[in-house]
């Protein structure tokens, strides 16, 4: 029986890290929709657990 091959790791471009094309930064990975959404969410979550009198 044959062993199936392993998938092979792709390089990281290391011209595309270079300083001086200012490339490799953090980039901003969510939408603003979807970061509104999660903010909302926490906002009624928190009033539910608050203690109303």
């Amino acid at each position: 029986m044959k062993l199936k091959q392993m998938p092979k790791i792709k390089v990281r471009n290391h011209v595309a890290l270079s300083p001086l094309l200012h490339k490799g930064g953090v980039h901003e990975s969510e939408k603003p929709k979807t970061v509104h959404r999660r903010e909302r969410k926490q906002a009624k979550q928190l009033l539910k657990k608050s203690f109303w009198e």
